[in-house]
C-alpha cells in the first residue's frame, strides 16, 4: 500500500474511532485512546508519515486529507465568505536556524520543528511540535490559503471589526 493510501485509511479508521465517541451514550476514555493508538501507532502508519515527511510532503498530505473529509461534530460553522487574507510579510515570518526548534522556547515543554521552508527560500518551520511533561503532543502548522502563509494577526484584527 502507497505512503498516501496508508495515512488516509488511517486518518479514516480515527475518524470513525472519534466519531463513536461523540455518540450519545456512556463513552470509554481510555478505550478510545487506545483504539485510536492502535490505529495511529501501527508501524506501517508511523513509516508511511515518515515517508511522506523526508519526502517534504507531510503537510500538505495531510492538510488534502482532511479538507476531503467532512467537517467535524468540533468544527466552527463554515462562514460564506472567508476573510481576505494578506499574505505574511518575510520580516514577519518566524525563523528556526538550527531547524530543531532549539531557538523556540517554552517553559516545560519539548519543542521540536519539522518541514521548513516553503514558499520562501528560508527557515520558518512548516510544523511546530511540542510535547508535555506527561508526553502529550500537539502541532501547530501556519494558517495558510491555497499554499501561501498568510498573516494570522489580520484574522484577529477581521474578528474584532
Amino acid at each position: 500500500m502507497s505512503a498516501e493510501k496508508e495515512v488516509l485509511a488511517a486518518v479514516e479508521r480515527a475518524q470513525a474511532i472519534l466519531a463513536s465517541y461523540v455518540e450519545p451514550g456512556e463513552r470509554d476514555c481510555e478505550r478510545t485512546i487506545n483504539d485510536l493508538l492502535d490505529v495511529l501507532d501501527r508501524d506501517q502508519v508511523v513509516a508511511a508519515v515518515d515517508e511522506l515527511e523526508s519526502r517534504g510532503e507531510a503537510v500538505a498530505e495531510l492538510r488534502r486529507l482532511l479538507d476531503r473529509g467532512a467537517s467535524s461534530w468540533s468544527s466552527p460553522p463554515v462562514q460564506p465568505e472567508e476573510p481576505d487574507l494578506p499574505p505574511m510579510a518575510p520580516e514577519k515570518r518566524p525563523q528556526d536556524p538550527g531547524m530543531d526548534g532549539s531557538d523556540l522556547r517554552f517553559e516545560g515543554y519539548h519543542v521540536e520543528t519539522k518541514e521548513h521552508a516553503g514558499e520562501y527560500p528560508d527557515t520558518m518551520p512548516q510544523v511546530i511540535e511540542v510535547t508535555d511533561a506527561e508526553g502529550r503532543k500537539a502541532a501547530y502548522v501556519p494558517l495558510s490559503r491555497d499554499g501561501k502563509v498568510v498573516d494570522s494577526a489580520a484574522v484577529v484584527e477581521k474578528l474584532k471589526d
